[in-house]
Formats: C-alpha cells, structure tokens, sequence
C-alpha cells in the first residue's frame, strides 16, 4: 500500500491486501496444527518416560527373580547327588530285604532240622 492515505486503492493494494489477510489465516491455522504437534510431543514423551519406567522394573525384577545358569547348575548337582545317594539306600534296602529273606529261609530249615532231630 502506498503511503498516501488519501488516494484510492489500486489493484496491486487490493492483493497485496487479500495476500496478506490469507497469510494471517494460514499463520493462524499453522499455529493451531503446531499447538496440537506440540501437546502430541508431551504426551508420547510423557508415555515413553512411564514406558521405559516399566522396563526396568521389569528388568530389575528379572535379575532378581531369575535363576542364572550357574544357579540351575548348582540345583541340577544337588538333585544328582540326591538321587544318586536315594538309589544307593534303595540298593542297601534290596540287599537287607534279600538277607532278611535268606534268613528267614535257613531259620525255617533249621526249625525243621530240629523237629526232626526232636522227633528221634
């Protein structure tokens, strides 16, 4: 626009006119769209803040929950040298059981051997 007041508008001012009325629209509408951008930022961050919380809560309960291989290790000899000492008793059991039954069987035959030898 020039800088007399008084004179009557051209073309040239009317569009620079209308050309500056759109870019105000367009400023407005872009701040609205960065406005909402920038609300759209916070949330994500604020979720990825809880979300990595979560993570190392999760971790951290893992590492101190969870059994380490040395850990299973350690449990898998305990239980083979249970086993092993479990199988032995079982062993010795069957060799008394076996002896006790030996036992039996000679007591009934001298039982017998003296009824036999009473008997004369």
């Amino acid at each position: 626009m020039s800088d007399n007041k008084s004179k009557p508008a051209t073309k040239t001012d009317l569009q620079e006119l209308a050309t500056k009325t759109e870019l105000k629209k367009l400023e407005q509408k872009l701040t609205g769209r960065i406005d909402s951008v920038e609300t759209t930022v916070k949330n994500i961050a604020v979720e990825l803040a809880k979300t990595q919380a979560d993570v190392r809560e999760i971790k951290y309960d893992m590492a101190t929950k969870m059994a380490t291989k040395d850990d299973i290790s350690r449990i898998m000899s305990a239980i083979d040298a249970y086993t092993a000492e479990a199988i032995s008793y079982r062993n010795r059991d069957a060799l008394r059981g076996r002896a006790v039954m030996d036992h039996t069987a000679k007591l009934s035959e001298h039982e017998t051997r003296l009824q036999k030898l009473e008997a004369k």
